[in-house]
């Protein structure tokens, strides 16, 4: 999959944001970080970001 544009990963960021009804900048960042490392693929994004938050989650309430 190709690089996104600035705009177009804004989009994909909002989005994934909104579906997962995430607020926040850090959260911004971690969806830029799995959407770069994963060449922003929204299936393999999606599952890390839901593994990602689970794991965060978790280690709150431990």
């Amino acid at each position: 999959m190709p690089e996104l544009e600035k705009e177009e990963q804004k989009a994909f960021i909002e989005e994934l944001m909104a579906e997962n009804e995430l607020k926040g900048a850090s959260k911004k960042r971690l969806i830029k970080f799995l959407g770069e490392q994963y060449e922003w693929d929204r299936q393999r994004v999606q599952f890390k970001l839901k593994r990602a938050i689970l794991a965060e989650k978790y280690a709150q309430g431990h």
